[in-house]
């Protein structure tokens, strides 16, 4: 209940940009469900930002205009709604095609009942489909792929060792 008269107060604010840090955190799915629909429902207009970080990603997949991942601070990935779903595509690849699909060289792999899961950017869709099913990943998936990269996670190390350093001084 506090947590629901909080962002009551919240959704009160007649404020341009609205920042939501794990705004459901400690709500049921009912309640989520219903905070993020009358946060567009009754706080959204076109004049207005409203800003969400979470970890529940899948709960707010369909109401997103814009997308952002953020490692250590720095941006990692950032593309609008439109873009992920033209840009990203994930194929459950035929056993008979895994070699074909590996030379297209997909950003992340992963096995889902015995058969390989690929992630691509940038790849033809028409390409991948003569490989297996092809659909729009989720964000979960994609945010897994982007900061299960090497580059990603180089950077992570680095950062990490640069932390160290610093606090040895």
């Amino acid at each position: 209940m506090v947590a629901q008269l909080h962002l009551a107060l919240v959704m009160a604010i007649d404020a341009k940009l609205l920042v939501l840090d794990e705004p459901t955190l400690g709500l049921d799915i009912l309640y989520r469900k219903q905070f993020y629909d009358s946060l567009l429902n009754d706080y959204f207009d076109r004049s207005r930002t409203i800003v969400v970080t979470t970890h529940q990603v899948e709960e707010i997949q369909d109401v997103l205009t814009d997308l952002m991942f953020i490692n250590r601070g720095r941006i990692v990935l950032e593309c609008s709604m439109e873009e992920f779903e033209s840009r990203y595509v994930e194929v459950m690849v035929h056993p008979d095609h895994v070699a074909g699909a590996r030379s297209l060289k997909p950003m992340h792999e992963r096995q889902v009942f015995g058969r390989s899961v690929m992630l691509f950017d940038h790849v033809d869709r028409d390409q991948l489909a003569a490989l297996g099913e092809v659909r729009t990943p989720s964000i979960a998936d994609l945010f897994v792929a982007v900061m299960g990269r090497p580059e990603t996670r180089g950077r992570m190390r680095r950062q990490v060792r640069d932390d160290r350093v610093g606090g040895a001084k």
